[in-house]
């Protein structure tokens, strides 16, 4: 190949598209060229594809001759689809697999001679072509013509798909500027779903690149916006947001698992590997409003012997490991309970018919005994069971504290669990029992709002029983060598967190300071919040995809003295729900807000007290007991607050689907 002079405009090679650039230096080995971004490259003589022999003025500036590149890039591309290609294709197709440019310039030609412009142009239209023809090592490859038709296809549909976009944006503008009104045909239905999905996954989406062209054609450049859109023009109801749409589009139970589902409700019930313990009293005791039952409790004397018992759902004993229904389970890491409803682990059908531990049913369950002296409560010895059972009630946490202090078993069970929280107490125990802020959607969308206070005798029976059953499965693992995913909490607890005044009125802030997070391993280690030695949860294997793994290796190890998961087994699924588990903790605090700020403004309330909780980078924090939050204070003028200091808030700036909310010293 020639050497360019100086000066001259040369087409190269840069990521196999073309480039333009000027030769500032020539030598075989090396080229110096000015690329249309104003910077110099060295540039392989071999990636040179056109000496165009134009040149360009040697008194201009590097601005202006990147400005002259610019020029000659513009021109060409409009001008590109002004040359013929298909007709030069035709010319070729039948007889030759490659052609070379000068080939395809003495096809173009003929015997006219053409100017150095018309050439630059015929290289660019070849070169930029997708369609006739393509790239080569020596040349370009001569496309087919079956190849062609389907290049010229999906290009037509591409082209098709781009006037629906453009008809579509001009359709959300006139409906944003109130225009149109939002009536959503089948076309605008598509993209309407387009945009869905983005808000849902936003870049994990894999159209999210045409989403964000299509938004930001359509003026659309927040997501809440894009939201305000959806729900205008009936597509979302008005409630729905990003997050509550994300759980339940990633939630649905796939057909195969709902197959699995009819075929386990329609089989008879086989309780023979079961012990038979349903001459037991059992009763579990849950807020109104759950379904979803994993737990219940029996209470035996025996001389001067009680024996306790802790019933879990057999989750292991209906659910296969690796079927369909396990997958889909362990996908979705755990329940997702929303004010507005709950999103179930496993099919809700599954969990109301055979697996919720409701009054007057037989289940499967997976029971603790664990024998106590009647004098002292001192624990004696454990077991653990595969057991079927008959619960006799379901009782709310009001009807369970009347009977237990209404009932000399009651009280005895009572004493029995006092004694399990003294004896952890002792251990260096921490217990914290704040009230919840409980929101709840009734019909017609109607918010209400209630503290649930979690220190009633029920609450406390419930609690020490359930920490029982997890405390004694950790002992049972780990004696037997069993692989097991550890709950510890190994900081020390400052001495000041147990001198906290619980009336003091920023209790629940202060507290929480002090409160350590725990974590999970494959090795027990103490859990000092608790006061236990060592810790696995297992009570919820209908709600927690980890407690149905620990209750698959305790019924293994029980039947066949064998593991049902290894430690890499168990480590890898952990991490696998860990980060499913964050996305929906994320999800629950937001929907939660947001229903609290739906309430704040449905019912017109403008104004509450607060204290200062806390002083931060940014200003005074106050905790409103009302509504047990802590907000940021705003206009407060430069005031300075004492903490605990009483204020009378002004509430403004509701936005629920931003999640805001505001107030001030009034």
């Amino acid at each position: 190949m020639n050497l360019p002079s100086i000066n001259e405009l040369v087409a190269y090679r840069k990521r196999r598209e073309p480039a333009l650039g000027v030769v500032l230096y020539a030598h075989p080995d090396k080229l110096s060229v000015l690329s249309e971004d104003g910077k110099r490259y060295s540039v392989e003589p071999k990636k040179v594809v056109l000496l165009t022999g134009i040149t360009v003025p040697e008194t201009l500036t590097d601005s202006e001759k990147k400005l002259e590149m610019r020029k000659w890039r513009r021109e060409l591309e409009e001008k590109k689809d002004s040359v013929d290609m298909e007709t030069l294709w035709e010319c070729v197709v039948e007889e030759q697999e490659t052609v070379s440019f000068e080939e395809i310039l003495e096809l173009y030609s003929g015997a006219e001679q053409v100017s150095l412009e018309q050439r630059f142009l015929l290289f660019w239209a070849v070169d930029k072509n997708t369609v006739y023809l393509a790239r080569g090592e020596n040349g370009y490859l001569v496309r087919s013509r079956e190849d062609v038709s389907k290049t010229l296809r999906i290009l037509e549909l591409r082209e098709e798909r781009e006037q629906k976009a453009q008809a579509a944006v001009s359709w959300v503008r006139s409906v944003i500027s109130g225009e149109t009104p939002p009536v959503v045909d089948e076309i605008h239905g598509e993209f309407l779903e387009l945009i869905e999905r983005y808000v849902i996954d936003l870049d994990g989406y894999e159209r999210a690149k045409e989403a964000k062209g299509f938004l930001y054609e359509a003026g659309l450049k927040e997501v809440e916006s894009v939201v305000e859109f959806l729900i205008k023009t009936g597509f979302w109801k008005k409630d729905d947001d990003p997050e509550s749409k994300k759980i339940t589009f990633h939630f649905r139970h796939s057909q195969r698992a709902l197959e699995e589902v009819e075929a386990i409700l329609s089989a008879e019930e086989d309780f023979a590997s079961l012990t038979d313990r349903t001459d037991l009293e059992v009763f579990s005791v849950d807020s109104e409003t759950t379904q979803d039952i994993d737990d219940a409790i029996s209470f035996e004397t025996h001389g001067d012997q009680i024996i306790l018992g802790v019933h879990i759902s057999n989750v292991a004993h209906v659910v296969s490991r690796g079927s369909f229904i396990d997958q889909g389970a362990l996908d979705r890491a755990e329940t997702v309970y929303f004010p507005e409803g709950r999103v179930d682990m496993f099919p809700r059908n599954l969990v109301n018919k055979k697996l919720s531990l409701t009054a007057g049913d037989l289940r499967p369950a997976l029971s603790l005994f664990a024998t106590f002296k009647r004098e002292d409560f001192t624990l004696i010895d454990y077991s653990f069971e595969a057991t079927v059972i008959r619960i006799s009630k379901n009782l709310t946490y009001a009807e369970a504290t009347e009977m237990l202090r209404n009932t000399q078993w009651g009280e005895f069970l009572v004493s029995l669990t006092d004694s399990l929280r003294a004896e952890r107490i002792n251990k260096g125990a921490l217990i914290v029992q704040l009230p919840e802020l409980k929101i709840r959607i009734g019909d017609q969308d109607r918010i209400s709002v209630s503290k649930d206070y979690m220190d009633s005798p029920a609450h406390n029976v419930v609690s020490e029983c359930m920490i029982l059953m997890n405390r004694l499965s950790a002992d049972f693992f780990d004696k037997n060598g069993i692989p097991a995913l550890f709950r510890s909490q190994t900081q020390d607890i400052e001495p000041e967190a147990r001198e906290l005044d619980p009336e003091d009125v920023l209790f629940p802030v202060k507290v929480a300071k002090h409160l350590k997070p725990s974590f999970v391993a494959l090795a027990p280690e103490v859990h000092k919040s608790l006061g236990v030695s060592r810790y696995v949860q297992m009570t919820s294997p209908i709600r927690r995809y980890t407690d149905l793994l620990m209750q698959r290796q305790l019924i293994s190890w029980l039947k066949e003295q064998k593991i049902c998961y290894s430690e890499s087994e168990l480590e890898a699924t952990n991490t696998h729900v860990s980060l499913a588990t964050r996305e929906i903790k994320n999800a629950q605090r937001g929907r939660h807000r947001y229903w609290f700020i739906r309430y704040i403004l449905e019912k017109d309330i403008k104004g509450a007290t607060g204290y200062v909780s806390s002083k931060g980078y940014s200003g005074f924090n106050v905790y409103i007991p009302e509504f047990l939050i802590e907000l940021p204070l705003s206009n407060s003028g430069g005031r300075v607050f004492d903490i605990g200091s009483e204020l009378s808030l002004s509430i403004w700036g509701t936005d629920p689907l931003r999640r805001r909310i505001r107030v001030s010293p009034t």
